[in-house]
């Protein structure tokens, strides 16, 4: 190789270097290694009030956070079921009423469907039912003390008669009356966004496995009942025990919305006293569930139950459940169903 041809390799080899340095000799930003990725966000997780349930924010819809409660009055007699939307439930409560029967109330919160119900009138003791949930209570009618009674509520009242136009109520052909009353709790809540969520009712454990029943409970080999003068409501274990399977007065309990069971994380079987002193000269006595009170309870979750006591300080205040030793009984996350079972001869339960 020549003189030139050399000088020409060595110049080319300097100008190179020169590029890729920066000053003092030292390697140029610009051609340093690759930036490095922008952090991982910290995951955001919400939980919500009325399942103890866990959802993800930006993953799972959780819109319901920020909603109202929904909580309607369901017909529970034969001409009623199945019912619609019994599945997508928080929470539903079985009451006695006249004549040894019984009726829901039941709340929609993290699912709130476009069409529950048949929804009936209102009961003396629904004010202290959902008092502690706020929100929106609707009913169809009812005697007009017990109507004034829920109107003092710190609920938004919705009835069939105050609804008349806003597409919330309406009556389906496919029913016969007075069972024909179905509610779109998705529009009633979207109308009322002034109205703040729920707060939690019950406690929850993480899972499953560390509900209270699970770590501690007796285990149920078949089925329990809870009898009623003129109703039953039997619970069986799902096949894993993942919930509990319900039958009505002896038939397979159906929601007509998806045409599965009906089925519960949780079933909490409260011992009521019983007030006789509302009497209507049409309908007789009218029995009212004591709820701001004390008494036995039965929790049962994950295919056991736990025996312990139940307490309601006030109309607004949300039911505390206590195990024999005054630890506060954990629910496994998911729906809860609460059997109301009146003291004495009227109410009887029995585990199989």
């Amino acid at each position: 190789m020549n003189l030139g041809k050399i000088a020409l390799v060595a110049t080319s080899v300097l100008l190179l270097t020169a590029c890729a340095a920066g000053p003092n000799g030292q390697p140029n930003a610009s051609n340093s290694a690759s930036p490095s990725p922008s952090p991982t966000p910290t995951p955001v997780y919400v939980t919500a009030p009325l399942t103890g349930v866990v959802y993800q924010e930006g993953v799972d819809d959780t819109s319901f956070t920020a909603k109202p409660s929904v909580a309607c009055k369901i017909d529970n007699s034969y001409a009623a079921r199945p019912q619609l939307g019994l599945n997508s439930t928080d929470i539903v409560f079985d009451e006695m009423v006249e004549g040894g029967l019984t009726r829901l109330v039941a709340i929609w919160h993290s699912q709130q469907p476009t069409e529950v119900g048949p929804v009936r009138s209102i009961r003396p003791m629904d004010p202290d039912i959902i008092s502690p949930f706020g929100g929106i209570v609707c009913y169809s009618g009812g005697q007009y003390a017990f109507v004034q009674m829920m109107q003092k509520a710190p609920v938004f009242n919705a009835s069939e008669t105050t609804e008349q136009g806003k597409g919330t109520f309406s009556r389906t052909s496919s029913r016969p009356a007075p069972h024909n009353v179905i509610v779109n709790a998705q529009k009633l809540a979207s109308q009322h966004t002034d109205l703040p969520a729920p707060a939690p009712q019950f406690t929850y454990a993480t899972d499953l496995n560390s509900s209270t029943a699970a770590v501690s409970g007796t285990e149920v080999a078949k089925s329990f009942t809870v009898n009623f003068p003129q109703a039953s409501a039997q619970w069986a274990p799902s096949t894993y025990k993942f919930k509990w399977l319900r039958t009505q007065d002896g038939e397979i309990h159906k929601d007509a919305a998806t045409g599965k069971q009906v089925a519960a994380s949780n079933v909490v079987v409260m011992e009521v006293k019983i007030d006789r002193s509302y009497a209507d000269r049409k309908y007789g006595n009218v029995p009212k569930t004591v709820m701001v009170s004390t008494g036995k309870v039965w929790v049962f979750s994950a295919g056991k139950y736990v025996i312990g006591t139940w307490s309601k300080a006030s109309a607004t205040a949300p039911i505390v459940l206590t195990d024999a030793e005054g630890a506060v009984i954990k629910l496994a996350p998911g729906n809860t169903w609460v059997e109301l079972k009146p003291s004495g001869a009227e109410g009887k339960i029995s585990i199989k």
